[in-house]
């Protein structure tokens, strides 16, 4: 009768044995409830990534009440001069998934590096943002831009590509 009952005990553990590595084995999925949000793009060719972008619909500025500011972060590599990057979108409510948008008249991108400013609301400096998903409290999409030296004394342009930004909350 013990040998039976070590025999019994013996099975349960490699079935429990087998369940718990089954288990340990699946992958991880999101989730959907608490999306993971990103922003990234090229500066003049050099990736700029933030695992942990901000949003906000701007409402202490007469001028762009309404508008969406997304602000992402970051040292590009090899740099110590940290990076921000502004992406505007102007009358944000009225924007709908699957837009894209003009920076320059129905929004702005901007690249704060240390003193210096970018900005496509200089003339002739533009791009674009594109919106692919839109809900009551985030957004994802993509951009890219030309942008001048804010400063009139310098004549210096960036480029900014390869631009996504996704589940950002707002």
């Amino acid at each position: 009768m013990l040998i039976q009952n070590n025999k019994k005990m013996k099975n349960l553990f490699y079935l429990l044995f087998a369940f718990s590595f089954f288990f340990l084995s699946c992958e991880e999925e999101d989730d959907p409830f608490n999306p993971t949000a990103s922003f990234s793009c090229k500066i003049d060719g050099i990736q700029l990534s933030d695992s942990s972008p901000t949003g906000h619909i701007i409402t202490a500025n007469p001028t762009l009440n309404g508008a969406l500011e997304i602000s992402a972060s970051s040292n590009l590599k090899d740099g110590d001069v940290m990076n921000t990057v502004y992406l505007t979108i102007y009358d944000f409510s009225h924007v709908s998934e699957n837009t894209t948008l003009n920076l320059g008249s129905e929004g702005s991108g901007q690249v704060w590096q240390a003193a210096d400013v970018y900005s496509t609301e200089i003339p002739n400096f533009t791009g674009t943002v594109s919106i692919s998903k839109k809900t009551a409290n985030r957004v994802s999409g993509s951009f890219s831009f030309e942008a001048l030296n804010t400063d009139p004394n310098i004549s210096t342009k960036i480029t900014v590509t390869e631009g996504s930004f996704s589940d950002v909350s707002y």
